[in-house]
């Protein structure tokens, strides 16, 4: 309670008086310390109105609309604003339709980046089949672009030579380009350090995303619906991360990640055997429709090195949820790939899918703690015989055209639990081998097929897509260790047999490495450098490590869960 509530009004104020007084004096007496640094500065904000009268004008009234009874800078034309802004900058788009181009003349600075984005509540949508694209950022770097919608245009945006940009909760609706070309999407060529972050993607008529020949850029929380040919595409590109988005394809595959073959603006960018270290993790492969006579239409069509694929779910492809390609020009090199603790669920043709051509490289492909269930395989091409007449209707999880060059360990390889002869069926379209359950490839071919179980998983909710295990499923504590430690030691450099499953943020900035465990122990560390050649983790803290211990990723219980994807 107030002390003055319940005194005489003169009386209180008197307190009162004396009461502050006191404060102040005691105040007085004490250091006050260094002077609060004044506030920041906000921005200057370009506005781009194109209802306003004047091409330009300084005294622009946000609230009203108009130039004469305001203090603020606007442009009719977004061509005029984007010629006038520079380091530092902000462009603030109202709302209403644009029939021009986003064409920044400057770049921004790492302190001091350009933002283009939409006036706060309103709706700013470029549009137009003339434009193509409808945002050039070619050459620039430190661009910042929010809140945009692009739609009804040809092409949605170039970005070649384009570094430390980003691309934040636009929305790219219809791109429209007859001939379908590879630049009808997002369009990044040698562009690296860039970042979409929250977009949304629908209905091109080629590829909604492209990273050709480009490093370190972030893909995170996008949604991506409905295109021509693949949502996106990484060609000879390395370091990206893709993360925690949602794909859901109606026309074709999902991604693709390949080398380059003769691609590129100019079609002058080929490079074999150059695609490594990518990271594809925590996203949704929701569907892909039937390609009838045709190939398959993938989650992802693999043919690249090094890549790490984890934690995503794939459901409901009519196609493999991962492919692991191999043919000539782009596809010739699909070596050192890891792909642990992934869901792949209800296909209706096998969950992952390895090619049997052997002209080119495949070798030393791992899946590790996945889980393979409740796929079943549908004849929707009708051109072979083993399809149509052996394999349609059959519970495949993995369909496998060779027995060389990868391992397949302590996954779950299921359909209702039980070890049927075609959960692993091998062969290709004119040769195939005589069913054999789990159990027997892994008699047979130990090196390629260890540790998989076959029993019912007991998940939460698998038709909800919850896919976490119930306290008494067979999964818990069953996954395999990544990897082992290589001698005795201690210190912050642990030296192990394999590097290859584990992300240090490939020098991303805001990313951080993976936290690791060693089996027996509860103490945990960062990884903050990865040494690939060596094969050794650098780590934030200490730990102590025996030879052939046993490294994985962080856990509960006495070792790793069989999956891992956490809706």
């Amino acid at each position: 309670m107030n002390p003055t509530a319940r005194l005489p009004l003169t009386l209180a104020l008197t307190l009162t008086l004396v009461l502050l007084g006191a404060c102040g004096a005691a105040g007085t007496d004490a250091d006050p310390g260094p002077d609060p640094p004044p506030a920041p500065t906000p921005p200057p904000t370009i506005y781009v109105d194109p209802g306003i009268d004047a091409d330009a004008c300084d005294d622009y009234d946000p609230a009203a609309r108009r130039c004469g009874s305001g203090e603020e800078r606007a442009y009719r034309t977004l061509a005029a604003a984007a010629a006038a802004a520079v380091a530092g900058d902000v462009v603030a788009l109202r709302g209403g339709t644009y029939r021009e181009a986003l064409r920044p003349a400057n770049s921004g600075r790492a302190d001091a980046p350009i933002v283009f984005r939409n006036h706060e509540g309103e709706r700013p949508v470029l549009t137009g089949e003339a434009l193509s694209p409808a945002i050039e950022i070619s050459g620039r770097s430190y661009l910042v672009i929010e809140g945009l919608t692009v739609e009804g245009v040809r092409r949605w945006l170039y970005a070649r030579d384009a570094h430390r940009n980003v691309l934040r909760g636009n929305t790219f609706r219809r791109a429209l380009d007859p001939y379908g070309s590879s630049k009808t999407g997002l369009f990044f060529e040698r562009a690296h350090f860039n970042r979409l972050l929250g977009n949304r993607f629908e209905d091109s008529t080629q590829d909604h995303l492209v990273l050709i020949d480009s490093d370190r850029n972030l893909v995170e929380g996008n949604v991506f619906r409905a295109a021509d040919h693949a949502l996106w595409a990484i060609k000879c590109g390395d370091f990206n991360v893709l993360r925690n988005n949602d794909f859901h394809n109606a026309d074709q595959k999902i991604g693709e990640i390949y080398d380059c073959d003769g691609v590129g603006f100019d079609k002058d960018v080929t490079a074999v055997n150059a695609t490594r270290r990518n990271l594809v993790e925590g996203n949704v492969f929701a569907y892909t429709p039937s390609s009838g006579d045709a190939s398959p239409y993938a989650g992802i069509q693999l043919a690249a090195q090094q890549t790490l694929v984890r934690f995503n779910l794939f459901h409901d492809t009519t196609g493999p949820g991962l492919q692991m390609a191999l043919y000539g020009g782009e596809a010739t090199h699909n070596t050192g790939n890891r792909v642990v603790h992934n869901v792949f669920f209800r296909t209706d043709y096998a969950g992952v899918e390895l090619s049997g051509n052997t002209r080119y490289t495949f070798g030393d492909n791992v899946f590790k703690n996945n889980v393979f269930y409740r796929s079943r395989f549908v004849a929707n091409d009708t051109r072979w015989s083993w399809y149509t007449d052996v394999l349609d209707g059959r519970p495949v999880q993995i369909k496998t055209g060779r027995t060389d060059g990868f391992l397949f360990e302590a996954n779950l390889i299921a359909y209702d639990g039980g070890d049927d002869p075609y959960l692993v069926v091998h062969g290709v379209t004119s040769a195939r081998s005589a069913p054999r359950t789990v159990g027997a490839w892994q008699d047979a071919l130990p090196g390629r097929f260890r540790g998989n179980l076959t029993a019912a998983p007991r998940f939460r909710d698998a038709e909800g897509l919850d896919f976490t295990p119930a306290p008494d499923s067979p999964l818990v504590d069953a996954g395999a260790f990544l990897t082992q430690a290589v001698g005795s030691g201690r210190g912050t450099a642990l030296p192990v047999d394999d590097a290859g499953y584990f992300y240090d943020g490939y020098g991303l900035p805001g990313e951080r490495g993976d936290v690791i465990q060693l089996q027996g122990s509860d103490l945990r560390a960062r990884v903050v450098a990865i040494d690939d050649e060596a094969n050794v983790l650098h780590l934030d803290r200490e730990l102590d490590w025996q030879d052939g211990q046993g490294v994985a990723y962080a856990y509960a219980g006495t070792a790793p869960d069989i999956g891992g994807y956490a809706p």
